[in-house]
């Protein structure tokens, strides 16, 4: 089966387009199967990264086809700006004027298709399944890390936040000492200690 799915997941044409999806429900269904004493986690994890990798690359086309449509739009309206133009306007109508007409009308489009449902959700499903896919990498790195007994991400995280801690302790040690310090020179206390 992995030699079919390889050669599917890395071929670019239209075929392989359309049976992306396919191929994606067929890696989520091998890395969701019932877990079987001769097939190992690690297995598991490839799959499950292959599918969130594919998934992501679905998730970017139906972007870019969303992200595409205001500068179809904006060409549209322009040269419909400058077909309706007469003969003595076209004479002013120099290469600043030009691109402001251009600028405004992008812009315009731009703005409507970012605040559109279609483009916000789009966004929403591209950005879900980067996070997807960043989990299945780190699961899978994690794996592999603890297979080879080395550290991972999640040790270098502990030991970053360890160190933070520790290095605002040793700042704030100095401020501490100087203020104890200084509460006990103060006038208050010194009246206090000769009574």
């Amino acid at each position: 089966m992995m030699p079919f799915l390889t050669t599917r997941a890395v071929d670019s044409s239209l075929f392989a387009v359309a049976l992306g999806g396919e191929i994606s429900e067929a890696f989520k269904r091998m890395a969701e199967a019932p877990r079987l004493a001769d097939v190992w986690n690690f297995d598991r994890q490839v799959y499950a990264l292959m599918a969130a990798w594919m998934d992501v690359g679905q998730r970017m086309a139906a972007y870019h086809v969303i992200a595409s449509v205001p500068w179809n739009k904006a060409y549209e309206r322009y040269s419909a700006t400058l077909a309706g133009m007469k003969e003595g306007d076209a004479k002013d109508f120099g290469w600043r004027k030009a691109f402001d007409k251009w600028r405004d009308i992008a812009n315009k489009e731009l703005i409507s298709n970012l605040r559109s449902k279609d483009f916000l959700a789009a966004q929403r499903e591209l950005l879900l399944a980067a996070l997807d896919l960043r989990t299945c990498q780190q699961q899978m790195t994690d794996g592999v890390a603890k297979l080879l007994g080395v550290p991972s991400q999640h040790d270098f995280d502990e030991l970053t936040r360890q160190f933070t801690e520790l290095r605002r302790e040793v700042h704030a040690s100095p401020t501490q000492r100087d203020a104890v310090e200084g509460a006990a020179a103060s006038p208050d206390n010194q009246e206090r200690d000769e009574r």
